[in-house]
């Protein structure tokens, strides 16, 4: 990985300088700083400096890549970088536009992200660049120039929001604004290597937290007594969504990290739990017992419950699950039948 500092505070790159090395790679338990490089230009450097930072860990990366390596490159921030290129283009008298950036400011930009990519190199090796520029809009504008031409270019966005960070819902990805439009070549991926309902799940979910959006505004102007027993259902398969699947605790030991099998596994859990209680509701069960009934509070703790390693144990807690919501089926099912005869 090339960490690329642009514009950043002293004392954040000291944090990373001082955090990296306690990091260890999961996958083969030795340290994360073993195959880190770190390219520092601070707030305090030359204006030049910060727009050259860049490019000086894209060439890097470019050289990994060409030995047959798959690198991964954060540049934080481009924001930053593109207010270095301002710079430099006002002293050079280059014709500004919008805020003041440089007319070529959406080609720059397009030009850094189309080196990321897989290639083939002369060895025949597979290699690839993965790069991951960070925004920083002012007053989180996501219509200011350096973000708007981001998008379009990657068409590919992670918006953090300050409501789930305030609330510490790490990570902070508001699953409403973030978006790509390479669903399609993920869901490949997902069906050969994890499960081929990845993208039927995926859009199950995201279905739900679209919901959840529309009754919390209903929910903050009338109460939550205006909702159905099925609505306010829905709200709490959301909130199961957000805690059980979208939220991770990098301080939590297990929960820490969550193999891609683990996270199908959690968000199926759900799902079908959501699933399994609609149908309850459809039979009478009142929405409040199944809220606080405590294998739901075991659901949420399932992430930190069992390692990415642990697949079996979670299985077998899933059957308990499924096996829960089964017998509260059978007892209102029979309840219905009595009340018919």
């Amino acid at each position: 990985m090339i960490y690329v500092g642009c514009g950043e505070r002293g004392n954040e790159l000291v944090d990373v300088l001082e955090s990296f090395p306690k990091l260890e790679d999961p996958y083969t338990g030795r340290g994360m700083m073993e195959r880190t490089l770190l390219v520092a230009n601070t707030s305090n450097m030359p204006v030049v400096a910060r727009e050259a930072s860049v490019y000086v860990g894209m060439t890097m990366a470019e050289y990994f890549r060409d030995q047959g390596h798959d690198v991964v490159m954060l540049a934080d921030s481009t924001s930053r970088w593109a207010e270095a290129l301002r710079e430099v283009a006002g002293r050079l008298g280059h014709m500004p536009v919008e805020e003041g950036y440089p007319a070529y400011l959406g080609s720059r930009l397009a030009a850094m992200y189309e080196r990321a990519g897989r290639v083939e190199t002369l060895a025949g090796a597979r290699g690839s660049v993965t790069l991951i520029g960070a925004v920083s809009p002012p007053g989180g504008d996501f219509s200011e120039p350096v973000t708007s031409h981001t998008k379009e270019i990657i068409q590919t966005f992670w918006a953090l929001s300050k409501e789930l960070a305030d609330a510490r819902h790490y990570p902070s990805v508001d699953w409403v604004d973030s978006f790509s439009q390479h669903v399609g070549v993920a869901a490949n991926w997902w069906h050969q290597e994890v499960d081929n309902h990845w993208a039927e799940r995926r859009e199950q979910a995201l279905a739900l937290l679209a919901r959840d959006a529309e009754l919390s505004r209903i929910v903050n102007l009338v109460g939550p007594e205006a909702l159905s027993h099925a609505q306010r259902w829905e709200l709490e398969g959301a909130s199961l969504v957000k805690e059980a699947v979208l939220q991770q605790s990098a301080l939590d030991e297990v929960d820490t990290f969550c193999s891609p099998a683990k996270q199908f596994q959690l968000l199926e859990l759900v799902m079908s739990l959501f699933e399994q209680g609609r149908e309850l509701i459809e039979l009478g069960a009142p929405v409040q017992d199944l809220a606080e009934h405590p294998i739901l509070a075991r659901v949420r703790r399932a992430k930190s419950s069992w390692r990415s390693d642990e697949g079996e144990q979670f299985k077998a807690f899933s059957q308990e699950v499924q096996q829960v919501f089964a017998e509260i089926r059978a007892a209102y099912a029979t309840g219905a039948s009595e009340a018919a005869q």
